[in-house]
């Protein structure tokens, strides 16, 4: 009789095992909007993985800056609060200073050499080496497209930015590239940027053009120049607890498929911010002007040989541009 017992309580623990009744519900902050191309990268990560792991790892989305901004919500990563977190490497140099190299302007030229840095195990190494010592796990990146410039008041060449008050990021290089072009930064969460504009305190922004669109940033902002200066790149982020809570054989799992979301993630966020840009240009009546990259270029050289100064840059520096060929003058 205590055997059948037995039998039948392994069984019942075996039927639930197959259901997924042992499943957990894991913890995402966002900042984006969930049809932003990021947000939707992010779901089909959360739905892959729940699918592969037959619903024993569940992660629910809490998007558009519900749990705060970045910084925010990396400090409850870091805590074990939120269970992972799409943080961007603006703001994790305020962290990590190596992030500050990939976040240079013009590091990357084009979209094919922005892959195979990004790809390169060498630099990968280097930007998350240090990571456990702040208490977080990276998963990986996710590429989002080039940065440019958008602005509420009529521009027709990297001239008219002169003086003009933009919207950036918390970073200091995001803040000295804004000076070197002759513009005046002014940080403000991205989540106020829409009515910063609106207001007129602040005549612009640099930032990826689709969010002209996907934020209806169009609205206020009927201007661009595509200056094309930066391509931020994001990271997902997971807490220590996280890597610990699930088993080796789901952890495995979630970097395989986050792996497959990193790779595909350059060419779905040029796809995406092209296409999201043109229903702004379509619907909402924005103007864009291509623009010579090259003044732009020549003012940011300072900030170059300034990360040449720090050991720990130069080193990251000099592996980026030798994998796109490049040499530093």
């Amino acid at each position: 009789m205590k055997l059948s017992r037995k039998i039948l309580g392994l069984a019942c623990v075996l039927a639930v095992m197959s259901t997924g009744a042992y499943a957990k519900t894991f913890k995402m902050a966002t900042n984006v909007q969930e049809k932003s191309t990021a947000g939707e990268m992010i779901a089909d990560f959360a739905k892959t993985v729940e699918e592969k792991t037959d619903g024993r790892v569940k992660i629910k989305i809490f998007a558009n800056s519900v749990l705060g901004g970045q910084m925010d919500y990396f400090q409850q990563i870091q805590k074990g609060v939120v269970d992972l977190g799409l943080v961007n490497s603006a703001a994790l140099e305020n962290v990590i200073p190596a992030y500050g190299v990939v976040n240079l302007p013009y590091i990357f030229r084009t979209s094919e050499e922005y892959a195979s840095v990004m790809a390169d195990e060498g630099v990968r190494k280097a930007l998350f080496e240090e990571a456990a010592k702040h208490n977080f796990a990276p998963l990986g990146y996710m590429s989002s497209g080039f940065r440019s410039l958008y602005m509420t008041k009529p521009i027709a060449s990297v001239d008219d930015i002169k003086g003009k008050k933009l919207r950036t990021m918390s970073s200091e290089t995001y803040i000295e590239m804004l000076k070197n072009f002759g513009a005046v930064p002014t940080p403000i969460s991205f989540g106020e940027l829409y009515s910063a504009m609106q207001q007129g305190v602040v005549d612009g922004a640099e930032g990826g053009l689709a969010g002209l669109w996907s934020a209806k940033f169009g609205e206020v902002a009927k201007y661009a120049l595509k200056t094309e200066q930066t391509r931020l790149t994001d990271f997902v982020l997971t807490s220590l607890k996280f890597q610990e809570s699930v088993s080796p054989d789901d952890l495995k799992i979630v970097n395989e498929v986050f792996a497959g979301i990193s790779e595909k993630s350059v060419a779905w966020a040029d796809e995406s911010e092209a296409r999201d840009l043109q229903k702004a240009i379509d619907s909402l009546g924005v103007k864009v002007v291509d623009v010579d990259k090259a003044p732009l270029m020549k003012s940011v050289e300072p900030m170059y040989k300034e990360a040449m100064k720090d050991p720990a840059k130069a080193a990251l520096l000099n592996a980026i541009f030798s994998i796109e060929g490049r040499t530093f003058e």
